[in-house]
């Protein structure tokens, strides 16, 4: 039906889309999630990444196939808006879900700090590369998932890895073929991370053609994986 790449945030990888993709690929939709260099099994020193990086490769993920609808989660949504507006002619759809949507010269921290609320902020510890965090367990579950069961919480929380700092400051290159790009945004109303708050706010500074609400945490494609499939189920059919 649809060619979906799905990206993942900060700390995380392919991986924390596991719950989401069988529900898709049921529905018929190739779904390729990715880990970015730096993540997952991706091979690479993440204290030697930052958005440029990302951003090539997710690139060469989108110029290898069919056109896709691009999806991404919390930091990933820095990567897709990039992607979107290098390669407009390839994505069909960019889909944030509670996540960063800047514009030109915006970088994550840039937007975080925008919020009245911490975020993840109390949790982030020194990485075991200078130039890289992780996040503490035993602090980081109550902003990130805190409508998930305390097992799945820990799974989540056990497969995540270092993040690149320079990735977290790197400002956003936002051409204007962004504009051509059809967007969609997940909020989600109980995000203690990226707050419902700065989710308006970046909707309102960057409109997107249809915004749907999931009454949920930071994390959907954890604690409600087949509605957040509904919805992009429902966009790939449009």
């Amino acid at each position: 039906m649809a060619r979906m790449i799905l990206i993942h945030g900060a700390w995380g990888n392919a991986g924390g889309w596991a719950r989401l993709v069988p529900i898709l690929e049921r529905a018929g939709h190739a779904v390729e999630a990715m880990d970015l260099p730096g993540h997952g099994k991706s091979g690479i020193a993440p204290e030697t990444v930052g958005q440029p990086e990302y951003v090539e490769a997710a690139l060469e993920r989108l110029r290898a196939g069919p056109p896709a609808m691009l999806v991404g989660h919390s930091m990933g949504g820095i990567v897709v808006a990039q992607v979107a507006s290098r390669a407009p002619e390839l994505v069909t759809m960019a889909v944030f879900v509670a996540a960063l949507l800047p514009r030109d010269g915006e970088s994550l921290l840039d937007l975080i700090r925008r919020q009245d609320a911490p975020g993840v902020q109390a949790a982030v510890r020194p990485g075991p590369a200078r130039g890289t965090t992780v996040l503490d367990p035993a602090v980081a579950a109550a902003s990130l998932f805190p409508d998930a069961r305390p097992a799945d919480a820990a799974r989540a929380l056990a497969a995540m890895g270092p993040q690149s700092n320079k990735a977290q400051t790197d400002k956003a290159v936002i051409g204007p073929g962004f504009r051509r790009v059809p967007r969609a945004y997940v909020l989600c109303t109980e995000d203690r991370v990226v707050t419902p708050a700065l989710q308006r706010a970046m909707i309102a500074a960057t409109p997107c053609e249809a915004v749907f609400e999931l009454e949920c945490g930071h994390v959907p494609q954890l604690t409600q994986p087949a509605a957040l499939a509904s919805i992009l189920d429902g966009l790939a059919r449009a």
